[in-house]
């Protein structure tokens, strides 16, 4: 059975429910990208299908199943579309199937995960089976945020926020997964308590490059050197999705650097604390707003399809006036 760090106090309510007569039958796991969501969904379907006494066994017929992906009454239900949706076609099959009972036991469990692109007809057509399920239907969502499914489905099933490790459970987790200490503290130098997101920047050298890119423009503040601050920004080029990371890995430094203003032993959530901390001593507080509602706007550019190097261009102006 895959180990699940953290979040104990999520695990004990699941296994209280369970222990309840199986009371609720849909459940939303909520948090950023990388803290496990996905693992906590398979870890409780491991403790609701296991048959053993001690639950989950991880050795039992019904355990063996699911750790191996093939268990006949658990379906990761699958995604389609350019936006990773999931299809009228595919949602009404998942309905149909549900009135089937389950093959193995005594339960029958479909999974919705990555639920931030779920349209509203896709999950109106969910609606009644979430609402009024058999006795064996659990439905599972992952998601973001709550806000990715609608207030009518909410309603129905229980929410729960998946939170980020501490940093030392995740620098036990990374070694555990044959990470080396020095790059495991690297990594969560960056992303902290996020396990997903500590192997992504070890695996993945775009992460790293746009986190060192993060680096060269918070230091290029520090010393307002904006054709630094410019050269940095502009080897995003063109690509959405590193500038995407850029703004998120930017912002949260800007907020260390403005809470360590007046609380230095807060924990920080950016890429660059040595960065933040020189920042919180000659950053006034509407400097540190104005690069904050730089990033908005940024988003808000990005979203309303504008050019991209124009609108960093922009960006890199608002932050060095601010």
């Amino acid at each position: 059975m895959e180990r699940f760090y953290g979040n104990a106090q999520v695990q004990e309510t699941l296994h209280q429910m369970l222990k309840r007569d199986r009371a609720a039958h849909g459940f939303l796991f909520y948090g950023e990208a990388g803290l496990g969501k996905k693992t906590l969904a398979k870890r409780f379907l491991a403790e609701l299908l296991c048959t053993g006494a001690e639950k989950p066994c991880g050795v039992c017929k019904s355990c063996r199943m699911l750790a191996d992906g093939v268990h006949p009454d658990v379906r990761f239900v699958e995604h389609s579309g350019k936006r990773g949706g999931f299809s009228v076609d595919t949602v009404r099959e998942v309905c149909m199937d549900l009135a089937s009972p389950p093959n193995e036991g005594d339960a029958k469990c479909y999974v919705f995960g990555d639920c931030d692109h779920m349209d509203t007809r896709t999950q109106n057509l969910l609606l009644k089976a979430v609402e009024e399920p058999p006795a064996y239907g659990y439905f599972i969502f992952t998601a973001t945020s709550p806000t990715a499914l609608l207030p009518t489905v909410r309603s129905r099933i229980v929410s729960l926020a998946v939170s980020p490790v501490t940093e030392q459970e995740c620098r036990t987790a990374l070694e555990e997964h044959g990470v080396s200490p020095e790059d495991a503290a690297e990594a969560v130098g960056v992303f902290h308590g996020n396990i997903g997101q500590c192997l992504n920047f070890l695996e993945n050298m775009p992460i790293r490059e746009v986190a060192g890119l993060t680096k060269s423009a918070i230091n290029s503040i520090i010393n307002k050197n904006e054709y630094a601050f410019l050269q940095a920004v502009s080897q995003l080029g063109k690509e959405r999705e590193r500038t995407a990371l850029f703004l998120s890995l930017f912002d949260r430094t800007i907020r260390d650097a403005m809470v360590w203003k007046y609380d230095p032993r807060v924990e920080g959530i950016g890429c660059d604390a040595p960065g933040a901390r020189k920042l919180a001593e000659r950053l006034s507080s509407s400097a540190g707003q104005a690069m904050h509602q730089a990033v908005d706007r940024t988003y808000a550019a990005m979203e309303a399809n504008v050019n991209l190097p124009l609108a960093l261009a922009a960006f890199c102006a608002d932050c060095m006036d601010g």
